[in-house]
């Protein structure tokens, strides 16, 4: 699941989505150590200064944990979803779902 081959984004990620935080997202995703499940989700919430916390979750094996990075270009807080159908893993805005 979530293999390193066969990621894709799509067009709105491209456009606004930092890469560094692209590549951050797929990181956290690889080095998770409990069983992933198909649905990665992402909240990213700009909290002040050019601080952004990133909030990591899963459903089933329940997971949750949080990171504090520094970027300046996150203005709004939105949702990212990481969905896998095993043949290929995509990263969307939750609206674009």
């Amino acid at each position: 699941m979530f293999k390193k081959e066969n990621r894709y984004m799509t067009k709105e990620i491209a456009e606004n989505l930092p890469v560094e935080i692209a590549i951050l997202l797929w990181d956290l995703i690889d080095n998770l150590t409990v069983e992933k499940d198909y649905l990665q989700i992402f909240e990213i919430n700009p909290i002040g200064l050019g601080v952004v916390e990133i909030v990591h979750k899963q459903e089933v094996l329940a997971y949750e944990a949080s990171i504090h990075i520094q970027n300046d270009l996150i203005k709004d807080k939105f949702k990212i979803y990481v969905i896998d159908s095993i043949e290929h893993s995509t990263m969307m805005f939750s609206n674009e779902y």
